[in-house]
């Protein structure tokens, strides 16, 4: 990837982060996924952008859907929320997903947020160029079986990015092709359970010459 290219790609991560940081105020009980998703969209259409992709903002049993539509439900105490969202910038896309508690979640969501924390660090450490992505997804995906969630992982550890939302390469188990310099990825490694929530951390990397950067900080 050449360099404005990856510029413009670290400027539309950088604003994904931005926007979340302004909007995280609002994750709070009595606001609908809907208007939650309303003010994120109003703060990218207020930087001159656009969305990279419709806009996911789950709560509570809703979350345990990776690929959850926007409802009218409203946030309660004790709710887990997933939002997933990113921007475009000069023709390239972010994408990134936060999980947020709302008070003290219950023991369940306890546990999946540190499997899912602990799968996300472990594959973050292990990207570099060179590197299997079979291997790095089964990594992440082991850590989670061992912590009793095998049955919970719906989907693969990430995806290129750039023009396109999901791009190549897929990070799944079945992809035996290498990690590259100057790929950028996500790392997403999510936990679902039917009528209880979800918990997914998202993050996109570039790949360098000896590890992985974080661009969505």
């Amino acid at each position: 990837m050449n360099k404005r290219r990856l510029k413009r790609i670290e400027k539309a991560a950088k604003l994904a982060a931005e926007i979340f940081r302004e909007i995280a105020k609002y994750i709070k009980p009595g606001i609908s996924e809907m208007a939650l998703a309303e003010k994120i969209e109003s703060r990218i259409k207020t930087r001159g952008l656009k969305r990279s992709f419709r806009t996911i903002v789950a709560s509570g049993s809703n979350a345990a859907k990776p690929h959850a539509a926007l409802t009218q439900r409203r946030i309660r105490h004790r709710d887990v929320v997933v939002v997933d969202f990113g921007v475009v910038y000069r023709g390239e896309r972010s994408d990134m997903t936060r999980t947020v508690f709302v008070g003290t979640p219950n023991a369940l969501m306890k546990r999946m947020l540190r499997a899912v924390r602990g799968a996300q660090l472990m594959a973050i450490r292990a990207v570099k160029p060179g590197i299997r992505i079979s291997y790095l997804a089964k990594k992440a995906h082991d850590f989670l079986r061992k912590k009793g969630f095998g049955r919970n992982i719906l989907h693969s550890l990430g995806h290129g990015i750039g023009k396109k939302v999901h791009e190549s390469p897929k990070l799944s188990e079945k992809n035996r092709n290498i990690l590259k310099k100057g790929m950028v990825i996500t790392i997403e490694p999510g936990l679902y359970v039917k009528g209880k929530g979800g918990v997914r951390i998202e993050d996109m990397l570039l790949v360098t010459q000896n590890s992985g950067r974080i661009l969505t900080q």
